[in-house]
């Protein structure tokens, strides 16, 4: 909807968006265990966070439907490294009830898929999309700031 109303491109071109963020989220699955392994979970959220949310800021900022494609394209890259890692620390932050815990971070991003579109497009009616979609790029901010939580606790890693 961006490229297409906010940035007039054409219904085609503005699918394009979509399908760089599809790929490049598929492409940064595909490699998001290696980079786990080499950096780490916190320095792979971090960065992740930081490409997505830069990608995003700077192609709204730049306002061209080029940039737009580039900018979704980078979001999904750098969203595709962050969910993984969220799974494995809540899987593996106490593993006699790694269950319970993959239970509620699932509810918690079930939540912010269901509601994320009707704040985004709320706050599309308020002060239009432009400006609606700095809220991704804000979340990933939060996550940049908070990626410390991802790191393994010692205790559970000492052994007896």
């Amino acid at each position: 909807m961006y490229l297409r109303d906010s940035l007039e491109s054409s219904a085609g071109f503005a699918a394009a968006a979509y399908a760089a963020f599809a790929i490049m989220m598929t492409l940064g699955r595909l490699v998001g265990d290696r980079l786990a392994a080499r950096y780490g979970p916190v320095r792979l959220v971090r960065g992740s966070a930081l490409v997505a949310g830069a990608g995003l800021g700077v192609a709204l900022l730049v306002n061209h439907r080029v940039a737009g494609v580039l900018g979704f394209g980078l979001l999904g890259a750098g969203l595709s490294g962050i969910a993984p890692q969220v799974f494995s620390a809540a899987g593996n932050r106490d593993p006699a009830y790694a269950g319970r815990a993959l239970a509620r971070v699932a509810s918690i991003g079930y939540a912010g898929f269901l509601t994320g579109p009707i704040v985004i497009g709320g706050a599309s009616t308020l002060v239009g999309l432009p400006v609606a979609l700095t809220i991704p790029v804000l979340l990933c901010g939060f996550v940049t700031l908070s990626a410390q939580a991802l790191r393994p606790r010692r205790d559970l890693l000492a052994t007896p």
